[in-house]
């Protein structure tokens, strides 16, 4: 990807306007979401991805929460045991 960039100002509301050359060059469209960090004396917008989950709401997707790792990988391998057995 090119190096794109251009000059904003912050409103009173604290909002800013993404140049459009780089709301294109990233795809982004009204209502996308983006990541604010700041880095340093650096800020920081991402694109967050369109097709994957943010991490946090996937707690608790692959079994209880109260499970160790230990665990979830004891009963991965019961299960593949099983497999090989009935095969």
């Amino acid at each position: 990807m090119r190096n794109i960039s251009g000059v904003t100002v912050v409103s009173s509301k604290g909002q800013v306007v993404i140049p459009k050359g780089i709301r294109d060059a990233l795809g982004l469209r009204a209502g996308d979401q983006l990541e604010v960090a700041l880095e340093g004396h650096r800020l920081v917008l991402r694109a967050m991805s369109k097709t994957l989950k943010e991490w946090r709401t996937l707690e608790g997707a692959f079994g209880p929460a109260d499970q160790t790792t230990a665990q979830i990988l004891a009963e991965g391998r019961a299960e593949e045991f099983l497999r090989e057995r009935a095969t």
